[in-house]
């Protein structure tokens, strides 16, 4: 960690908030080690600390306390509110979009409030974003978020860019028909460096298209492999975003997937960096 914190291309440190599980057939989520804001608290001498909270976790109430304590209290800056992983979770909590518009009451002047991306994604209910057609695409929903006070969206990992500059095409559209200010997307990369971290990629319902598990392999080199196929991803993402003439603005997140992938996560900024200059 004490490369991250002393890397000059890393502005940012992006932390998550719980693991979810299962107790019978009901939901619990629990600390990974402490809560991100007290990480936070750590390390914003070092580097800006971004704070993931699951809204609908906490009562309305109780949501409003921690992310006014987190923005006000704690100092810390960008707050990425995150919603069910599962629509059919029973949460007590507010929704999205109500957390995000109470939340933009709180923050101040230098505050950024944050939300998730998943370029592939395609709902058929309305949910909490006041839809009545059949279908939701992703890049509605990011434009509700925007409305509703988000500032930036963090895409779930990618390992293709074909959805990610659909969703960029789309979005950009949508925007301009509307007239609004689009938010900040940060493109998310990481690399695989084991099979049971592949596995645990796939389960968090990342899509690893066949041609790049066949690129993979299985062997000592999959992480090294990984490095490269996120990094060509990542600038055919680039490269397909200026052809078409997108103007959303852009972002880069490199998240470390394993506690042993750190040195390869910084292989990968070393790829990617030069060209997001």
């Amino acid at each position: 960690m004490d490369d991250v914190l002393h890397d000059r291309r890393i502005d940012a440190v992006n932390v998550p908030e719980l693991t979810r599980r299962h107790e019978g057939k009901q939901v619990r989520y629990s600390p990974v080690t402490i809560p991100p804001e007290e990480y936070a608290l750590m390390i914003k001498e070092y580097k800006e600390a971004i704070v993931n909270v699951i809204a609908p976790r906490l009562p309305a109430s109780e949501f409003l306390r921690r992310g006014r304590r987190i923005l006000r209290d704690y100092g810390i800056p960008n707050l990425v509110v995150v919603g069910k992983e599962r629509h059919g979770d029973d949460l007590p909590g507010p929704g999205v979009l109500e957390a995000l518009e109470a939340l933009s009451l709180e923050k101040g002047q230098h505050s950024a409030l944050g939300g998730i991306c998943i370029f592939d994604r395609a709902s058929a209910h309305g949910g909490g974003y006041g839809s009545t057609r059949g279908r939701l695409t992703e890049p509605m929903r990011v434009a509700a978020k925007a409305d509703a006070g988000c500032d930036f969206v963090t895409s779930q990992i990618t390992f293709d860019a074909g959805p990610a500059l659909g969703f960029l095409t789309s979005y950009q559209r949508l925007c301009e028909a509307s007239g609004a200010k689009p938010a900040t997307v940060f493109i998310s990369l990481a690399t695989i460096p084991s099979p049971s971290i592949l596995a645990l990629i796939e389960s968090l319902d990342v899509v690893v298209p066949r041609d790049v598990r066949a690129a993979l392999g299985r062997g000592p080199g999959m992480g090294r492999a990984s490095v490269d196929i996120s990094a060509r991803v990542f600038l055919e993402i680039l490269a397909g975003a200026e052809k078409q003439g997108v103007g959303i603005p852009l972002g880069l997140q490199v998240e470390q997937v394993g506690v042993n992938s750190g040195a390869l996560a910084l292989e990968l900024l070393d790829q990617v960096a030069p060209s997001f200059a």
